[in-house]
């Protein structure tokens, strides 16, 4: 029954319905599905969504509307995930935001770290280097920065930001990831890493932060 709800629920980011998106996600809560199994589902209907983009298969309106579907059922999963986790202050903490206007990835990779035992720190989107220092400082400093860059015309921006975490908080480690990155890029810009997937991101956190405790 599991592995039926979970494929459905693929099934239905792939057919941009977010309503049943939504029900599907409840329903494998309910019937016990652990949350990374569904946040897993959701990626990989995003995934083919993204392949059936660049097969000119789908068109943006689409992908929209998939995208959407995904973050309706994360937006029930992510509160569960939430009121199951501990309260253990020594949670590694990870801010995460994005320097482009779309939010989906961001979201993704925020519920799969939550997933893991992370506490993360939602930066938002159209990420400014003020606003990532003004952020970071109010709450407290972070383990960890994650950047999503999408846009080459962000790259400088990037660097700025990683450059005003790090004067915050020398030993704070910064990943990044997006269509803008690469590894080469990242070590130019002073970046600790470079993750082109939500399973890199979780891998990568990992490695920093002890597995997040």
């Amino acid at each position: 029954m599991g592995d039926e709800i979970l494929l459905r629920l693929k099934d239905s980011i792939i057919n941009q319905d977010a309503e049943v998106a939504t029900r599907l996600a409840k329903e494998g809560v309910d019937a016990g599905l652990g949350a990374g199994e569904i946040i897993d589902a959701i990626s990989a209907g995003l995934r083919d969504v993204g392949d059936m983009f660049e097969r000119k298969e789908l068109f943006l309106p689409e992908v929209v509307r998939a995208a959407n579907a995904a973050k309706s059922a994360l937006a029930f999963v992510i509160p569960m995930i939430k009121r199951s986790g501990d309260k253990d202050s020594q949670k590694k903490r990870v801010a995460i935001g994005s320097l482009g206007p779309h939010d989906i990835g961001k979201t993704i990779i925020t519920s799969m770290l939550i997933a893991e035992g992370f506490d993360v720190l939602d930066l938002g989107i159209m990420l400014t280097p003020e606003k990532a220092e003004r952020l970071i400082k109010e709450n407290g400093g972070a383990d960890l920065l994650a950047l999503s860059v999408l846009l080459t015309s962000d790259i400088r921006k990037a660097a700025e930001i990683i450059a005003r975490a790090k004067a915050v908080d020398p030993r704070m480690k910064v990943m990044v990831g997006g269509a803008a990155m690469s590894n080469k890029v990242a070590k130019e810009i002073g970046a600790d890493a470079f993750g082109s997937s939500g399973e890199d991101a979780i891998r990568i956190a990992k490695g920093f932060c002890r597995g997040g405790q």
